[in-house]
């Protein structure tokens, strides 16, 4: 299969037509063109999150009435569009600032290709002001990342995590101050605390400080030097209302991590809060309007624009076409085969305690291939529902991108009985994907409680031992699960998730019915 037609058709070299949604200024709550006065500057800030190395387009599932139903964004779209509107904004004498809020690469076949080095200098060539590390940058190790950061040239900005010497990691920095429509800007990237337990256990050698602390920390040291405090934050969008009122009175907060589409923003208070989806299927624009007479923020108008195929013929990013190209080619031959065929959708699980198709059938999977009386799955690591029909690579990587191996646990029952009940009765619940077992929740407004637990249709015996398939990430403690940290007795066969569902398509090529029932058992409301 040959990529460079693919990409023409794909409309992968155009920018995409421009449909963005006015948001309302930080004044009022509606839009008044009128009371724009003729002498405040324009200042557009373009931003992204969440790019989890989507070179590709994807369907824009939101149109469903649209048939074909068309596609959306990849970055080279993303490259087009920032070019667009630079030349535009130039012609008129207005500024622009390009930012991105972290997790850069992980998530796809070219994001995976050298760790996502390959990746990040595509993004590097886009044309950033500023990025903030996320959490999913850590998922090689630290080290990796300092690797990566010693290689491209765009400021990367991490204010809240240093090395046990107080240091700020190298290639980071806490804030970068750019100059716009006038005013000096101090970006200030800030990482949410909980990355430790979702990423690679190296990133726990690490300091991790509280963002809004440190946030107030440099306002006291910025507050002489610069006109406006903007916040990048990667902690996710109910993190970032809590943040906003913990600290109160920035006019705007650009965040990342939930996979939030803000089409219009969100105002709290004076401030509002400003997430562009995930996966580059559209870029974040804020129209920010500034009396030049008094460096005051008059209006903040946020939208979010959609990268459909039709474009505006002419803009696009050399440098990024042809890096993009070149990684696709690195990717396509391996991941454009067909491995296998679903004979049914295969889902993801949204509702709690209620399991999923994808994820009975993976941890089916693991647990028949591995023996073990039971397997689990944390929905985490699942990102991508896979629909009927034939099933390429490609399709079995986005549904499991991260390079986690299937790991036994030999668990003493009571052991796993009580982490069981904590998942379900901890104020902040876990639903998990499980095989081989039956969960009873009993469900109240006063709490959670677990009723009962069988494996393999018997009650768990609390003095015997069990084999307990999981994916290496929740072995070695992710996810919130220390507890199978501390298993001694363990066998890590080295075999990929991924590859072991591929060895499944292959032992059933009539193709696979995926079991629908719900494995927790449920009472109350």
């Amino acid at each position: 299969m040959k990529i460079k037609p693919i990409l023409r058709s794909l409309g992968l070299i155009l920018v995409a037509t421009l449909l963005w949604c006015s948001g309302c200024s930080n004044t009022d709550s509606a839009r008044d063109d009128g009371a724009f006065q003729d002498h405040w500057k324009r200042l557009i800030i373009l931003h992204t999150n969440d790019m989890h190395g989507q070179v590709l387009p994807l369907s824009a599932t939101w149109l469903k009435d649209r048939d074909p139903v068309p596609d959306s964004g990849g970055v080279v779209r993303v490259a087009a569009y920032v070019k667009m509107v630079k030349e535009q904004a130039d012609s008129r004498g207005e500024a622009v600032l390009v930012v991105d809020t972290g997790d850069w690469f992980q998530g796809t076949p070219e994001g995976g290709i050298g760790n996502g080095l390959p990746f990040l200098q595509i993004m590097e060539q886009v044309g950033y002001d500023a990025m903030t590390v996320g959490n999913h940058e850590f998922d090689h190790g630290v080290q990796v990342l300092l690797n990566h950061l010693e290689e491209v040239r765009v400021p990367a900005l991490l204010a809240n995590v240093s090395e046990p010497s107080g240091r700020f990691l190298k290639g980071t920095r806490p804030y970068v101050v750019v100059e716009r429509a006038g005013l000096r800007i101090a970006l200030v990237g800030l990482l949410t605390p909980e990355t430790p337990s979702i990423t690679h256990p190296s990133a726990s050698t690490l300091h991790w400080a509280d963002p809004a602390k440190v946030l107030r920390s440099l306002q006291e040291d910025l507050k002489d030097d610069v006109d406006w405090i903007l916040p990048l934050t990667h902690q996710g969008y109910l993190a970032d209302l809590a943040f906003v009122r913990e600290v109160p009175g920035y006019p705007l907060v650009i965040g990342g991590h939930s996979h939030t589409l803000l089409a219009h923003g969100k105002r709290v208070g004076d401030t509002w809060i400003a997430h562009a989806g995930s996966k580059a299927i559209g870029v974040g624009r804020i129209e920010v309007w500034v009396d030049p007479s008094t460096d005051e923020i008059k209006k903040i108008i946020p939208s979010v624009v959609n990268l459909y195929e039709e474009t505006t013929a002419g803009f696009s990013n050399v440098a990024v076409d042809e890096l993009s190209l070149a990684l696709l080619e690195r990717s396509e031959q391996r991941m454009g085969v067909v491995v296998g065929r679903l004979n049914g959708d295969l889902m993801r699980g949204r509702s709690a305690f209620k399991t999923s198709t994808q994820g009975n059938w993976i941890t089916d999977v693991m647990r028949a291939q591995t023996g073990a009386d039971v397997a689990l799955q944390n929905r985490g690591g699942l990102r991508s529902n896979l629909p009927a029909g034939p099933v390429t690579r490609r399709d079995v990587y986005r549904m499991l991108p991260f390079n986690n191996t299937v790991v036994v646990l030999t668990m003493q029952g009571r052991e796993f009985e009580a982490l069981m009940r904590r998942t379900v009765e901890h104020e902040t619940p876990v639903t998990l994907e499980f095989s081989g077992m039956e969960l009873g929740v009993k469900r109240s407004n006063s709490g959670n409680q677990m009723t009962s637990l069988t494996i393999g249709g018997q009650a768990l015996d609390g003095s015997r031992s069990y084999k307990v398939a999981t994916n290496s990430f929740m072995a070695g403690g992710g996810g919130g699960f220390s507890e199978f940290a501390d298993v001694g007795e363990r066998a890590d066969g080295g075999i990929l998730q991924r590859d072991l569902i591929e060895m499944e398509f292959q032992q059933k090529p009539q193709g696979i019915v995926a079991p629908a029932q719900n494995r927790y058992g449920q009472r109350g409301h």
